[in-house]
């Protein structure tokens, strides 16, 4: 079931947000519950994540649990 909120955020976000919408032919609403859910499921990914790079660096690994974490944060398919 959906529920009508109000919020309140900055007006730049709220232009790329439209933009994008618009750009997928989506409706504002569908784009800010998709942020919405990744945001709320992100730390449950991030603790997988920790959790293997522990596993994987008690082996021995060259690359300390820091090192492995920065490059997990890197986006790779940046330009």
């Amino acid at each position: 079931m959906k529920r009508k909120i109000g919020t309140v955020m900055e007006t730049d976000v709220l232009i790329e947000a439209k933009e994008r919408a618009a750009r997928e032919g989506r409706a504002l609403a569908d784009i800010i519950q998709d942020a919405m859910i990744n945001y709320l499921h992100e730390e449950v990914a991030r603790g997988d994540a920790l959790r293997a790079c522990d596993k994987f660096c008690s082996h021995g690994s060259a690359l300390d649990r820091h090192e492995i974490d920065d490059l997990l944060q890197e986006d790779m398919l940046a330009s």
